[in-house]
């Protein structure tokens, strides 16, 4: 009954500290902070709240510390043998900043979910990961605790967690790759997974963190009890070294082809809106009302025959679909950069403009050509192959319909540096002779679109097609620089 009163005590006193909470605020602010320019996805949230959690967790190192060694300071020492409470009760009760410490981390977790309205993580739900942000701020209090049982005098605390800062800044160094010894080491699982399903060892990694606790735990109770305390930190430096060595087996070959399988069209849901198939992986279908709104105004300009259009394809596809990542922005000019890119993404590939990034070509193939070799010859330097659309009726078109995205698309037609169709070179005359598309009623474009697709999605050049719109002598590129 004592020590659960002590217990109840520390408890109290612990959450009436506004260092704590202070420590709490911090941890919300940085975590909504680090994920505040993307569309949040359950990987990156948990390594963004986990890495804040690193922060809650050296203010209770502190407080741990102040909390077990306040009985040896200003002379309190002699007071405290007089105590009906023996030393190793306090010790006890101190420990229940442990379970308080996760109950707080838990509140802070449940707040950065709140602040993430009205959006909501994607992908895959881990909830071993998400128990990461809960037991390191648990390990911090125990640690608090143990340090300020052994050694009581004020400065153990600010330099445990100097030390304990340094070797966590120091584990990514000594890893050269995600699935080094010293970032499986690291508390926060923090490199993304390329693929939703593709599986990750996270379940072992959270049992090397309990385990990691339980060693603290009873490195503050070696001191009254030597036997078990002994006992129980044995077995769970067993049980840590287990959790890491399974970690090392668990973890799939790094590289594309691994991640392949679960990347690839078998594992993509698809669903149809206005013409277009939008294929997610597991747990993205919340985003493509987010393609949508970046390729549905280019649809919308086609004619109504046109029903041949690019699958947008999250993950892998083939190069006459259009492939998106897991990454997408989310306020601001963030989002509007997702948008433009998808959006002149997927008119390249609906109208068969030419591109080769990444190794994967489009329906035309470039040559590899403007290379550059640096002065003395020993180092040849390529800047990727390019094409001239110039005077090319798919070039206009291409701009007109980037145009109807609404603001997104008529501010890049008057930024001709950012306007991009993948290899392909844009100039001023087709950016000229868009904007004069833009003035005119839409249903005329289109109609002339409709009698003229196969030269559309062809390098035909524009000849006297665009003359009723006052769009005329736009200059073609040569045969060898123009997009084939």
């Amino acid at each position: 009954m004592a020590t659960r009163s002590l217990a109840f005590k520390e408890a109290r006193l612990l959450l009436g500290m506004s260092t704590l909470w202070i420590g709490a605020v911090l941890a919300v602010a940085l975590c909504t902070a680090w994920g505040w320019t993307t569309e949040p996805r359950w990987d990156v949230f948990t390594a963004n709240s986990g890495m804040a959690s690193l922060v809650l967790a050296g203010f209770l190192v502190l407080i741990g510390h102040l909390a077990a060694s306040r009985d040896h300071r200003h002379g309190a020492t002699e007071s405290a043998r007089t105590l009906p409470s023996p030393a190793r009760r306090r010790t006890v009760g101190l420990l229940a900043l442990v379970p308080t410490a996760g109950l707080v981390a838990v509140l802070v977790v449940g707040v950065e979910l709140v602040l993430l309205l009205p959006s909501w993580p994607a992908g895959a739900f881990d909830p071993w990961l998400m128990a990461v942000a809960v037991v390191s701020p648990m390990i911090g209090a125990a640690v608090g605790v143990a340090v300020g049982r052994w050694l009581p005098s004020t400065a153990a605390g600010p330099l445990t967690l100097f030390g304990l800062a340094a070797v966590l800044a120091i584990l990514p160094v000594l890893g050269s790759s995600a699935d080094a010894l010293a970032w499986l080491l690291f508390p926060v699982v923090v490199d993304e997974n390329v693929a939703p399903t593709m599986p990750r060892p996270t379940g072992a990694h959270l049992v090397y963190l309990v385990a990691l606790l339980l060693v603290v735990i009873a490195g503050a109770l070696l001191r009254h009890w030597r036997i078990l305390a002994s006992a129980v930190l044995a077995v769970a430096l067993v049980v840590a070294v287990v959790a890491v060595e399974r970690q090392q087996d668990e973890r799939l070959p790094a590289g594309p082809e691994a991640a392949q399988p679960y990347l690839d069209e078998s594992v993509q849901h698809c669903e149809q809106r206005n013409r277009v198939t939008y294929c997610a992986l597991h747990g993205y279908g919340r985003w493509v009302p987010l393609w949508e709104k970046a390729v549905d105004p280019v649809v919308s300009a086609l004619p109504v025959g046109v029903t041949d259009v690019p699958i947008v394809r999250q993950g892998t596809g083939p190069a006459t679909s259009v492939v998106v990542d897991q990454h997408w922005g989310r306020h601001g000019s963030w989002a509007r950069t997702s948008r433009t890119d998808l959006t002149t993404q997927y008119v390249r590939v609906l109208l068969g403009m030419p591109d080769q990034l990444a190794g994967r070509p489009g329906p035309g193939s470039l040559p590899e050509r403007n290379r550059a070799v640096l002065p003395g010859g020993s180092l040849e330097l390529s800047t990727g192959p390019r094409c001239s659309g110039a005077g090319q009726l798919r070039t206009v078109i291409a701009l007109w319909l980037l145009g109807q995205s609404g603001e997104d698309g008529r501010a890049l037609l008057n930024d001709p540096k950012n306007l991009h169709f993948g290899r392909v070179d844009v100039g001023e005359a087709e950016i000229e002779a868009a904007k004069r598309l833009l003035d005119v009623p839409r249903d005329r474009v289109t109609a002339l679109v409709a009698d003229n697709w196969g030269a559309v999605r062809s390098a035909a050049p524009v000849g006297d097609l665009l003359a009723p719109f006052g769009a005329t002598n736009l200059p073609a590129a040569d045969q060898e620089a123009a997009c084939p």
